[in-house]
């Protein structure tokens, strides 16, 4: 790979460019919460995909969600292939969600293997222990050399990654700590080597809880008074942060996102989206400008296109009408009716993947309208 020369990095405000992990209890509505997300944002399943991995078959009851199913090593790669190779083509997907990576890690650990005993013919092993020359080799050739890689492309590649798991409560031993030191708290149910594999790497890692109201109640078993503990009510909780109980974190700036959100509706998916993408604007160190806008979700998919491609007069009369007060000298590259020229090119390209480019550029604003002289100037950068 060529060196990468040094850029000041920009925040972005679209939630397609965070890396999610969600570990949630079962049943909790990690899978839905992803369909909900997805309508919520483009208003267009077929811009999501939900992958099912080896047994899990968590979209039985889901409908408007586009899925697909892989149980082995040859399968992950083909669809890997076919998501880079083809976006825009056969496809328009932003985020992908692996469902869950508790089925993908062993689809992954067989590819181990077999490489394990292709290197060693006279050591053949058959457990991922003994991979790699033991000692949890195989698994950290599974998580460095196999996984991260493998999500690593599709991110490259443009692509929102989720990676759905589940919980457990682990007693947690700090490095350093002495092991008297160690506490209970509620994680994934994944091994380190793979835990780290998403929880390290991925942008945000967000846990979801049910909590129960409970009540206690004395009863009489045989003469004796016993005290029962019965659950009256319940909230789902989904964590942005971590507390002493709940393992959860993002790189989101301080104070940019709430500790928690409470699920108390049946589809939270814009909400989760208005939040995720206050935090990332609330995380910029400079602010003002069309910044602020990055709470708002973007129009689907399709009302952009009709924006563009049937009241794109309107649209950029208005932007002119907007603007012409606060014209100035031009002595860029850029001509002065920036927006007109955009039109003109825009209905007499034929490239596709230009204009799905240009579609990006428009959605964090949420119409053309609203785009700053800094959008215009990139998609004319396309175009030209």
């Amino acid at each position: 790979m060529a060196f990468q020369k040094p850029i000041i990095n920009k925040i972005s405000t679209d939630l397609k460019d965070l890396t999610i992990y969600l570990r949630t209890t079962k049943k909790w509505g990690k899978s839905t919460l992803f369909r909900n997300v997805i309508l919520a944002k483009y208003g267009d399943p077929s811009y999501g995909l939900a992958v099912n991995c080896g047994k899990e078959k968590g979209a039985k009851l889901l409908d408007n969600l586009n899925v697909t199913r892989i149980q082995t090593y040859k399968d992950a790669i083909e669809l890997k292939d076919w998501l880079i190779k083809e976006k825009g083509k056969e496809h328009n997907i932003q985020i992908v969600s692996f469902d869950t990576v508790d089925e993908l890690v062993p689809i992954f650990e067989k590819e181990t293997l077999r490489i394990s005993n292709i290197e060693t013919p006279t050591k053949k092993v058959k457990t991922i222990n003994a991979a790699m020359g033991g000692y949890q080799a195989g698994q950290g050739y599974t998580a460095n050399d196999l996984i991260k890689p493998y999500m690593d492309e599709l991110t490259e590649a443009g692509f929102g990654v989720w990676a759905i798991s589940h919980t457990k409560f682990k007693t947690i031993k700090e490095k350093g700590g002495l092991e008297e030191d160690g506490y209970m708290q509620l994680t994934s149910n994944l091994v380190s080597a793979y835990e780290a594999a998403f929880g390290d790497i991925f942008d945000v890692t967000l846990t979801g809880v049910i909590d129960r109201a409970v009540e206690e109640k004395e009863k009489i078993e045989g003469g004796e008074t016993k005290v029962k503990r019965y659950a009256t009510g319940s909230v789902r909780k989904l964590y942005f942060r971590e507390t002493p109980l709940i393992d959860a974190g993002g790189r989101f700036a301080f104070g940019a996102v709430p500790e928690y959100m409470i699920f108390d509706k049946e589809d939270m998916g814009a909400e989760f989206i208005r939040i995720v993408e206050e935090g990332m604007a609330k995380s910029k160190t400079i602010k003002g400008g069309k910044s602020t806008k990055a709470s708002k979700i973007p129009q689907p998919i399709k009302e952009i296109e009709k924006d563009l491609e049937e009241d794109i007069d309107d649209i950029l009369d208005n932007t002119d009408n907007n603007s012409s007060d606060e014209k100035e000298v031009n002595e860029s590259k850029y001509p002065d009716n920036l927006s007109e020229v955009i039109r003109v090119e825009f209905k007499d390209c034929k490239n596709q993947d230009l204009k799905a480019q240009i579609r990006e550029i428009i959605k964090p604003y949420g119409k053309l309208a609203d785009v700053d002289q800094i959008g215009l100037e990139k998609i004319y950068d396309i175009l030209d």
